[in-house]
């Protein structure tokens, strides 16, 4: 799969394509897909309503960009750190489509304030949230189990937890939300009061346990109808985490502090 999947056609009435794209979307969207908060789903729901002008960042083939940028094989222990560089491409990528002109872009890119700033005019930007703690056990239940994959966590579960790639997983929302550079401490007040502006500014913020509601909200947003199926089996709301011990689930909910304070304001604030 290449870096990007993208397409912009021209159906051959003399409009170039980035006119007639305009033509029949005046304006644009940004998904920003947080990992394992049913994106799959809504992304594929949302790409089918946009087929003159659409790009989906592809986490594989960045975190392999990455790691050649690095000079670090993609299979290297050092995977935290191609994952670091990874998710930075990720958001010049993001810059680099909005010039472009794309009117549907997603991906787990990370937003921040000056992104929405340069692109109010042009594109809607909306995301899913999911209970912190939750959404880390799919993450991390899905990592353990992959066979291969940039995501692969080859650790057992307890000496992940106690990585640099664990902490970071914890703050999730904050390292998509908060514009802050991969390396800062994304559990600062700083970085959370910034996560929370951006959210603000936001045009649809939807949850995971309310799925129905935030594709009437995108279908109004975009004069699309939207339905969100369930790409992948086992929905992340039935999800099993039983086979986690006390000790992991107690390390789950102290690493996901940041994010937890988020996802109660994004509660209060957006249901």
């Amino acid at each position: 799969m290449g870096l990007i999947r993208s397409s912009l056609i021209d159906l051959k009435n003399g409009l170039p394509p980035r006119a007639l794209a305009e033509k029949f979307h005046p304006r644009g969207v940004v998904f920003v897909h947080v990992p394992k908060c049913a994106g799959t789903s809504f992304e594929k729901a949302l790409r089918s309503h946009y087929r003159l002008s659409r790009v989906a960042i592809d986490p594989e083939a960045t975190f392999s960009a990455a790691a050649r940028t690095l000079a670090i094989p993609s299979d290297t222990d050092s995977q935290h750190e191609v994952l670091t560089r990874a998710s930075e491409m990720r958001r010049e990528m993001l810059h680099y489509y909005l010039s472009c002109g794309y009117k549907c872009i997603t991906g787990h890119a990370p937003l921040g304030p000056q992104t929405i700033a340069t692109a109010s005019k042009t594109h809607d930007f909306v995301t899913i949230l999911r209970d912190p703690v939750e959404r880390y056990l799919s993450h991390l239940t899905f990592n353990t189990t992959k066979a291969s994959g940039h995501g692969r966590i080859k650790q057992a579960v307890e000496a992940f937890l106690e990585s640099p790639r664990a902490h970071v997983m914890g703050s999730l929302y904050v390292k998509y939300f908060s514009g802050m550079p991969m390396t800062e401490d994304f559990s600062s007040p700083g970085a959370l009061a910034a996560s929370k502006a951006t959210l603000c500014n936001l045009q649809s913020v939807g949850f995971v346990d309310d799925l129905e509601t935030f594709a009437t909200d995108i279908t109004r947003l975009t004069e699309h109808s939207i339905r969100i199926g369930h790409e992948n089996k086992g929905t992340p709301e039935n999800s099993d985490h039983s086979s986690f011990s006390t000790d992991v689930l107690e390390k789950v909910t102290r690493l996901c502090t940041a994010d937890r304070e988020i996802y109660r304001w994004a509660c209060d604030k957006f249901r």
